[in-house]
């Protein structure tokens, strides 16, 4: 299963998933789901503890939840942390830039997502496009908890259904 937070790579991925595979994608996805995902992947693998379960944020929503990482050490919770880490509110900045040409107050001070993690017990790397697909597969291989960073900015695609007939 997969928590996603509201962030540019989760409306690639909801638009992109099949619902009708195994696996399973929540989001809060229209319901400001800032800091969702973290704390909703930590209760799935309460829940389960037989499979690994992945979230997914961006660096502006996992600040909102970076305190779970606390019970995720304490409690050994086999969850995978994907940080997508652009350094500010990237669909914020997208949409002002696009609207009024230039974005304001959507950057933030960027913490070190790796230290972090350190810092409470849980192993973190730092990856890169490149290298997500096998640094990804690691974590989730490895039993419980973990954080994985992916330094990124990333652009939202142009809606497709827009002036179909």
């Amino acid at each position: 299963p997969s928590f996603w937070d509201m962030t540019i790579l989760s409306y690639w991925a909801w638009s992109a998933f099949d619902p009708r595979g195994a696996n399973t994608m929540h989001s809060a996805q229209g319901a400001g789901g800032l800091g969702y995902a973290f704390p909703a992947a930590l209760g799935a693998a309460v829940a389960d503890p037989t499979r690994p379960v992945l979230a997914v944020s961006g660096d502006g929503g996992a600040l909102y939840s970076i305190a779970e990482l606390a019970t995720a050490h304490q409690h050994d919770l086999d969850v995978t942390w994907l940080i997508v880490d652009d350094g500010g509110y990237g669909i914020l900045r997208a949409y002002m830039t696009d609207a009024f040409g230039q974005a304001t107050a959507t950057e933030l001070t960027r913490p070190d997502f790796v230290a972090l993690a350190e810092s409470f017990g849980v192993p973190g790397v730092r990856t890169s496009p490149e290298t997500l697909e096998a640094d990804l597969a690691k974590a989730l291989a490895r039993p419980g908890p973990s954080v994985v960073v992916l330094p990124a900015v990333l652009r939202m695609f142009a809606p497709t259904h827009l002036g179909a007939d």
